[in-house]
């Protein structure tokens, strides 16, 4: 496992596992959790750019990297539970929490059951915003199983070669990795799915939220401009040109909308509204 020399690492045990965490940094903390497949490790670029102003810490969700992959405890509960234990055993206060994918979905969710807990939040096109997939729980799980068994027969350079063959080549081999450190035990996320949409959710989370989200076509924007409306302070930002890892495919200008927010809380952090209770919607970044 490499990581950059300026990094420290640990583990917690918290509910019942071991998690992998990564730190730098140095100021309020800002918590980053990563999307489904992905590890701690992924989320570097930001770290380092994120490292002069925040203490930054992101983890390895259970099953992934080189955290536990116990054979149960799947569930956004279990997920939520990570997270905060987390954050106890850190002593960390009014974090600033992140998070990408299925890391979106969980600090969100951290964030409507307990909404004292987190600073602010920003969501990278977080999982699981609307109604149920169209596969059934077992199918989902055995998409995964099978999906896991695949690159289980590939190397490093075959996985990029085939999965990542367009994608920035340090991203590439990140996601790669990441993809090798994989339990198949995550199946079981797959399987569990959420109680209900995350955009029903959206109004028990108290705290401003910086929402970005993929490009895509007027349907699909408007309806992540009426789910971000639910978030009584919040903003809703498509970046032109990206796709689901927001970061990754528009990394310039996501990082400004990030710099701006962050800005705009360290600047006045008694708790004002973003824009009132309606989201604005920015599709023409570059």
């Amino acid at each position: 496992m490499n990581v950059p020399d300026e990094w420290t690492t640990g583990t917690v045990h918290t509910n019942g596992v071991d998690l992998q965490y990564y730190r730098t940094g140095e100021g309020p903390p800002l918590v980053m959790a990563h999307g489904f497949y992905d590890n701690g490790r992924c989320w570097a670029p930001l770290m380092a750019d994120l490292a002069d102003d925040y203490d930054v810490v992101t983890y390895d969700a259970r099953g992934h990297g080189q955290s536990d992959a116990p054979e149960t405890g799947y569930g956004i509960d279990d997920r939520v539970a990570d997270l905060v234990g987390l954050l106890d055993a850190l002593a960390f206060d009014d974090p600033v929490l992140a998070g990408h994918s299925m890391g979106g979905a969980t600090v969100a969710w951290a964030a409507a059951d307990y909404p004292d807990l987190p600073r602010a939040l920003v969501l990278e096109d977080p999982a699981g915003m609307y109604g149920a997939p169209e596969m059934g729980p077992d199918d989902r799980a055995a998409f995964v199983e099978e999906a896991l068994a695949d690159r289980d027969e590939r190397t490093v350079e075959e996985e990029i070669a085939r999965e990542y063959a367009d994608v920035d080549p340090e991203w590439a081999r990140r996601y790669a990795v990441a993809d090798t450190e994989c339990s198949p035990a995550i199946a079981e996320i797959a399987r569990e799915g959420y109680p209900e949409p995350l955009e029903d959710r959206f109004g028990d989370v108290e705290c401003p939220t910086l929402l970005l989200k993929s490009d895509g076509d007027v349907g699909r924007r408007v309806e992540d401009v009426e789910a971000a409306a639910r978030l009584p302070n919040g903003r809703l930002v498509h970046v032109a040109g990206a796709g689901h890892y927001v970061f990754q495919t528009e990394y310039d200008a996501a990082m400004t909308e990030l710099a701006a927010f962050l800005e705009w809380l360290e600047a006045d952090d008694t708790g004002p509204r973003l824009s009132g209770s309606t989201p604005q919607t920015t599709s023409d970044r570059n």
